[in-house]
């Protein structure tokens, strides 16, 4: 009827979020006061929030009308995808702090985002995913440790690549580079450095030689630098890591330029370093779960949406 609802101004429809802040006992005066509506009206609208009856009782005190509130008994279940739920966690995580402090609302929202359930089963299937998007067989996977046990030794080993070419080298890294895992190495006779994709290896041995290494650590870094300046892949990643150590600072197979971490007075860590963005990237980013906030870049954090969202397609 329409004698039966409530006269709502414009100004009351932004107070009635009151009504879920209040906790405990208030007067009927005080209650429709805050929420802008007249104490009739505001009657009505308790009756309408609250239609089973729990959750607010209506009584007189000293001759006056009084409401005991529970807050709690108002709640509201909304039905979101997994890609939704990303989608509104990421969103969230870019609100500034000083705009949550100014809306407790949208900072218990975040709250709940980052504590739900959902949203960790959802990062945690993510992180147990089958890397079904590997382009490395089985015995190239089984090149990576010798690689790298090789680097840690500065052994030489022998190569053999899909167009027969064998090589001996030393290796020094094995790193996500221009979108593929690759070997940097050094030859060990004209001691010139290599890229060779792990995907492009047919088979390795370890070999025994008096050859020295000649190149630095300094000259592997600045050809690591040059192939990315060329590629214009590389981007100034800046990421906030909340309880940094139980986090995993260091992906593996990635080479950080420039990196740089800052403690903030609350103890999150500010971590920034030149990165490839890739899909293992991504798959760290993943495994930190909810310990990590990317602050900047704003397009990396879109490319990093969408491949979280391309994961749950496929796994949908």
């Amino acid at each position: 009827m329409k004698g039966n609802r409530p006269k709502v101004s414009p100004e009351a429809v932004k107070k009635l979020a009151v009504i879920g802040e209040k906790q405990g006992t208030i007067s009927l005066k005080d209650l429709a006061l805050d929420m802008g509506l007249s104490c009739e009206d505001t009657l009505i609208f308790l009756r309408e929030a609250f239609p089973e009856g729990s959750g607010v009782e209506v009584y007189s005190q000293m001759n006056e009308c009084m409401v005991d509130i529970n807050a709690n008994a108002i709640s509201y279940e909304l039905t979101l995808t997994p890609p939704e739920w990303i989608g509104l966690s990421q969103i969230l995580g870019q609100v500034p702090v000083s705009e949550l402090l100014k809306n407790p609302a949208l900072n218990s929202l975040k709250q709940k985002m980052v504590g739900n359930a959902p949203v960790k089963a959802v990062m945690e299937l993510l992180n147990q995913l089958e890397a079904w998007d590997s382009l490395l067989s089985d015995p190239q996977q089984s090149f990576v440790p010798q690689i790298e046990e090789a680097a840690a030794k500065n052994s030489v080993i022998g190569i053999v690549t899909a167009g027969e070419k064998s090589y001996q080298v030393f290796p020094y890294k094995v790193i996500h580079l221009e979108g593929t895992l690759s070997m940097i190495a050094e030859d060990s006779s004209d001691h010139c450095l290599l890229v060779v994709p792990v995907s492009e290896l047919r088979g390795l041995t370890f070999v025994e030689s008096t050859s020295v290494p000649r190149v630095s650590n300094y000259e592997i870094e600045e050809f690591i630098v040059a192939i990315r300046s060329m590629g214009e892949k590389e981007t100034r990643l800046i990421l906030k890591i909340y309880d940094p150590q139980t986090a995993n600072l260091f992906p593996n197979h990635h080479f950080l330029g420039k990196p740089c971490m800052v403690t903030n007075p609350n103890g999150d860590l500010i971590w920034a370093a030149y990165v490839e963005p890739c899909e293992d990237l991504f798959e760290w980013l993943i495994s930190l779960k909810n310990n990590v906030e990317i602050l900047d870049p704003s397009d990396f954090k879109d490319q990093y949406l969408t491949y979280c969202e391309e994961k749950l397609r496929k796994v949908s």
